[in-house]
């Protein structure tokens, strides 16, 4: 409990000294701020002042005119004070007694209340309040303005200054982040911390050498890239890569994510980026990252919006920032996107972003020094194999392979072991393709015996006709909202696919509902996602890859090259009814061939189907050598694979 307690304070005092040290630093780069700041809490407080002021300060409690009169006619009245502006009487008694009436403001009603406080031997103060219309006049005309005149421009130096140091000092909402020239940062990654990106990093490096080192490329008479774009899907480490830059350089390096320039209020993303370069070339040599570029970035006139939009004058200040310094300040701008297909071609000009370094997902050996990096620092088992699940990945990014030693670090400790076991890994493999297992419904006999006829399949016809596969595992197993699954890991991870392998492909994705058909004589709902599959990849093939003999190796449409809701769009609208029917009759005939190859497999292999089915439904799941052992009965299929027109 003490030391949950002490780290509690330890936590309060960081975040004070953070709040402290950014407001004292937000402060000395923008005077003014400071200044008007100032000025609205002194006008406020005289403000408040004079209004206290303004109000009658009355004693005791409040009585009628009468019960004075009454109290002066019988002597009971030591002192009184005739406030004439408020039209007020304060009375002291000789008990001691303190209060106040309020009596007409007319010459002859005073005049009368007057002698009568003479008559009584009262002590008598007038006090007639002159400057109070003065001070009327200034609490409710002049200070209010003056106020409303501050506070505006204050908020107008706080709306142009929110790009600028208050965001590098982390005081503002624009939330960007500066580290100046010279400072240490105990978490900075390098690029020791960055793995599967070999090129990135060489190209990169580059970077970092000539802000360090700029002399050397003068004299050479060569100029560094003004700008470098990290391009690549989600999760490939772009941003990781920025951050191991900045660990690396000994620049100045400011972060911040496009979408914090773009607001509401129109100017207010270009006075930030102004703002920020401004602030680039006084503390140059200097790196800023944008990170998601295209938020800001997207081709003008491709909005759905209309007249000036802000988004694209934050665009038109970008690009005018870039081509207004000179490569000689020692300034790169890095940028990073997943959609560099959106980019306005302005940004990507010679000049702007010269330098596109892809970062996309790793291969089998990248992988392996992703997961091995990842795995650092944690307890394996001497079973574990890291090739193996390096080899289980293909197309996994290096977050989605971080997730995957994560969860299994997670179901390492659910199960109170002190190491990661192999069993660990693969189960968080599953879990991070499918999701966890479903244990709340029990399947039936029929269910298990429809499922695992269906995932065997699979399997089966992979191995027929020669899928080059490395690793296999098949389940039935409910993850998410699959009743099974048929996993088939390639050996190698391969960039270009000719038409033979996208007909294995095809003809391995339909076995299912091939299976099902043969043993059962209809299909059942868990085709849906196999022959979605199968008809996108056969339409593929007959519409941009030239892989149908019917309409031969042109590409039929025209691909959109804007993306509207999220989609990417095949323009078929120069295509004539009827060239969208012969499509539509290829795509099936390629799918029927397919499925009929797949149907002829499973019934010449059904010794070995029953006795994998058999084995399925009795363990539930089956890989490695077990399956191999099954598998190795299967004989290559002799039919042709190549689903030509007939």
């Amino acid at each position: 409990m003490s030391d949950r307690l002490e780290n509690a304070w330890f936590e309060l005092g960081s975040a004070v000294k953070k709040v402290v040290l950014g407001t004292r630093d937000y402060f000395v780069t923008q005077p003014i701020v400071g200044v008007l700041m100032g000025l609205a809490a002194m006008l406020l407080l005289t403000f408040f002042i004079m209004l206290n002021g303004l109000s009658p300060s009355t004693h005791g409690t409040q009585v009628g005119l009468g019960q004075v009169l009454q109290a002066a006619d019988q002597h009971q009245i030591s002192s009184a004070k005739l406030l004439e502006q408020d039209g007020l009487v304060q009375i002291a008694t000789r008990a001691g007694q303190r209060v106040y009436a309020v009596y007409p403001k007319s010459e002859g009603e005073t005049s009368q209340l007057i002698n009568t406080f003479y008559r009584s031997g009262a002590r008598l103060e007038i006090d007639p309040e002159n400057g109070k219309p003065t001070r009327q006049i200034i609490v409710q005309f002049l200070l209010p303005i003056l106020i409303l005149v501050v506070l505006f421009s204050l908020f107008t130096a706080l709306a142009k200054g929110s790009g600028g140091a208050a965001a590098f000092a982390g005081f503002s909402k624009f939330g960007g982040k500066g580290r100046r020239k010279g400072q240490k940062d105990p978490n900075a990654v390098t690029f020791k911390d960055v793995a599967g990106v070999p090129e990135a990093i060489e190209e990169l490096h580059e970077i970092v050498d000539y802000l360090e080192s700029p002399g050397r490329y003068r004299a050479m008479g060569a100029l560094a890239p003004k700008g470098v774009l990290l391009v690549g899907p989600p999760g490939t480490g772009k941003t990781l890569l920025a951050r191991a830059v900045a660990g690396e350089a000994s620049a100045t390096f400011f972060s911040v994510s496009a979408s914090e320039f773009v607001e509401s209020l129109v100017g207010v993303g270009a006075a930030r980026v102004r703002d920020l370069f401004r602030k680039a070339r006084e503390m140059a040599p200097a790196i800023i990252f944008i990170d998601e570029l295209d938020a800001a970035g997207r081709q003008r006139g491709a909005g759905m919006g209309q007249g000036n939009d802000e988004r694209e004058q934050t665009l038109n200040q970008i690009l005018v920032e870039m081509d207004g310094f000179s490569s000689e300040l020692g300034i790169t701008v890095m940028g990073a996107t997943n959609r560099p297909d959106v980019l306005d071609p302005a940004l990507l000009r010679p000049g702007r972003f010269d330098r596109q370094v892809v970062v996309d997902t790793p291969d089998v050996h990248g992988r392996r020094e992703i997961l091995g990096l990842y795995a650092k620092g944690k307890n394996l088992a001497p079973g574990a194999s890291l090739d193996r699940i390096a080899q289980m990945t293909p197309g996994f990014s290096g977050a989605e392979l971080a997730n995957v030693i994560n969860e299994a670090t997670l179901l390492a400790v659910r199960a109170r072991r002190d190491e990661i076991a192999q069993e660990d890994l693969e189960e968080a493999l599953e879990r991070v393709v499918s999701g966890p297992q479903r244990r709340g419904h029990i399947l039936t006999e029929q269910e298990k015996q429809l499922i695992a006829t269906h995932e065997v399949s699979h399997a089966v016809a992979a191995t027929a006709i020669g899928q080059d596969v490395a690793q296999q595992k098949i389940s039935i197993v409910a993850r998410g909202r699959n009743l099974g699954s048929a996993a088939v890991y390639t050996s190698a991870d391969r960039l270009v696919l000719q038409r033979d392998d996208l007909v294995r492909q095809l003809v391995t994705v339909v076995a299912g509902a091939a299976a099902e058909q043969l043993y059962f004589g209809q299909l059942s709902t868990g085709v849906e996602g196999d022959l979605d599959r199968a008809s996108k990849l056969a339409r593929s093939m007959v519409v941009s890859y030239g892989m149908s003999e019917e309409f031969g190796p042109v590409s039929i449409g025209e691909k959109a090259g804007e993306v509207f809701l999220g989609r990417d769009i095949q323009n078929l609208g120069n295509i004539s009814p009827g060239q969208l029917e012969l499509i539509d009759a290829e795509v099936r005939r390629m799918v029927l061939d397919a499925f009929g190859v797949a149907q002829q497999i499973i019934s010449d292999n059904a010794d070995a189907m029953d006795e994998l089915v058999g084995t399925l439904i009795e363990q539930e799941t089956l890989s490695g050598v077990a399956l191999e052992a099954l598998l190795s009965a299967v004989p290559p299929y002799p039919g042709e694979l190549s689903l030509r027109a007939r």
